[in-house]
This record gives structure tokens, C-alpha cells and sequence, in this order.
């Protein structure tokens, strides 16, 4: 019997893909040297995403049983979480990454810096929207959840 939930050869092959284009811009934001903010307030938004970001993964991998993965395949996910971030926000990982990474790169605003801004925000958008529709397979009541919740950033998104 097969999972239907599993993904398909084409989802599997996307999921791969997106997740090797994150990695890939967060290795030119890194090596770009353009990972710590100047400015006080931009730093504090830097910190307050890695807490974001500890916070989800701390509440993911809890509700998981450390089951907790890079990929935006829920296949093998028990329950759908909606503890700690997951509350408000659909993604938060997603959240922290691009409020980890924004401030930087808005400070220096070249150009070079805001395309790499704009191509991961769009690779991580496309990620969350292959996980939702594959998370609308894997739960029942991920619908409802979508309707109370927002994807990334309250009350913009």
C-alpha cells in the first residue's frame, strides 16, 4: 500500500531543487559579507529571528519526536503542529531566515544585494507553497489551519 502522501518523482525532484537553491544563496549571503547588520535596530531584528528561529524548530522537533527535516516533505509527520510560532505564523523557519538575512542586505542596498534578497524570498516562497500543498494532502485539517494563521510575516502575509 502507498502513501498518499508520499511525494511524487516531479514533487521529490522540486523539493530537492528548492532546498539546494536556498543553501546555495545562503552560502553567496554568507561569503558576500554582508551576514551581520551595522545598525543597533537591524541587529536586534537579526537576533530576534534566530530566537524565531530556535523557538520553532525547539517546538517542531518536541511535536515530532525529532522528526524534523530540511525538506518541505511532511511524509512521515504524525500531527500537524500548532504550538509556540506555529500559532501565528505557518512557517516561521522561513520567517526568521529572510528577517536573519534582510537587514544586511537592505543596510548596504545594492543591487546585487537586494537580487539575492529577492531570489531567496521567492525560493522560499516557492518551497512553503509546494510544503502547504503537500501538507493539505498529509492533514485533514490544514485548511482550517491556512484560514487561521498567516504564512510568514502577520499581517502582510
Amino acid at each position: 500500500m502507498t502513501d498518499v502522501t508520499a511525494l511524487s518523482g516531479r514533487e521529490s525532484a522540486m523539493a530537492r531543487l528548492l532546498v539546494a537553491a536556498q543553501f546555495a544563496l545562503l552560502g553567496v549571503w554568507l561569503l558576500s559579507g554582508a551576514a551581520l547588520a551595522v545598525g543597533q535596530a537591524m541587529r536586534l531584528l537579526q537576533l530576534a529571528a534566530l530566537l524565531l528561529a530556535v523557538w520553532a524548530m525547539l517546538v517542531m522537533t518536541s511535536a515530532q519526536k525529532r522528526l524534523f527535516r530540511i525538506s518541505p516533505d511532511p511524509t512521515g509527520h504524525r500531527q500537524l503542529v500548532r504550538d509556540g510560532p506555529y500559532r501565528w505564523i505557518r512557517h516561521p523557519m522561513y520567517a526568521a531566515i529572510l528577517l536573519l538575512v534582510a537587514p544586511p542586505l537592505l543596510e548596504r542596498a545594492d543591487v546585487s544585494q537586494l537580487i539575492l534578497l529577492a531570489a531567496l524570498a521567492a525560493v522560499l516562497v516557492a518551497k512553503l507553497t509546494l510544503e502547504e500543498r503537500l501538507l493539505v494532502r498529509r492533514f485533514a485539517d490544514y485548511a482550517d489551519y491556512r484560514r487561521e494563521t498567516w504564512r510568514l510575516f502577520p499581517p502582510v502575509y
